[in-house]
């Protein structure tokens, strides 16, 4: 818990020093995104492994085939089914990518990205107060569509592997990934 209000902290400073610059840079970028999140190998108590889940970034176009991007990703809650007490499950990312872009047409291009994932996953039981919780870091791998509407506003589509999730030192790990539908709005 305490490595995930560090890392709270350390983005909401970054995002107080950095948000003026953005205004007035044309390189810079935001994107939110939503999408099914997927949760594999739980085993066979897990109820829904395909949540619902989110994601939001900030990027930093090199050129116009290369962007940098920083973001936060939360995958849902998967309540387990079967056994008692119920337990829920719940994974949040924070990611640094490099973003390779194929441009196709003017408006239509290709992308893939690849960078590292600091994925926390907690678990917890209903009606106690004990929760077990780990952070591991990842490889990032991810593949996508772009559609720029106009200057400002695209339009993604992409598939990511955050890697792989774990609750406590011994127990199974399981893997993350993300197909998502966003925008991206361009300084």
């Amino acid at each position: 818990m305490l490595v995930i209000k560090i890392i709270s902290m350390i983005a909401l400073v970054f995002t107080a020093l950095t948000t003026p610059l953005l205004a007035h840079s044309d390189d810079f970028y935001i994107k939110a995104s939503i999408g099914r999140s997927h949760y594999i190998d739980l085993g066979d108590h897990a109820g829904n492994e395909n949540p619902n889940g989110g994601s939001l970034g900030l990027g930093y176009t090199v050129n116009k085939n290369w962007d940098a991007e920083i973001g936060y990703t939360h995958f849902g809650t998967v309540n387990s089914i079967g056994i008692s007490p119920q337990k829920s499950l719940k994974t949040q990312t924070i990611y640094a990518a490099g973003i390779g872009k194929l441009p196709i047409t003017e408006a239509f291009s290709l992308f893939g990205k690849a960078g590292v994932a600091f994925n926390y996953s907690i678990l917890s039981s209903e009606g106690t107060s004990k929760e077990y919780n780990k952070t591991i870091s990842e490889l990032l791998l991810g593949a996508g569509f772009s559609y720029q509407f106009t200057k400002q506003l695209a339009a993604t589509i992409d598939y990511t592997h955050y890697g792989k999730g774990k609750v406590a030192n011994n127990s199974a790990e399981f893997k993350l990934d993300q197909v998502s539908f966003g925008v991206k709005y361009n300084f």
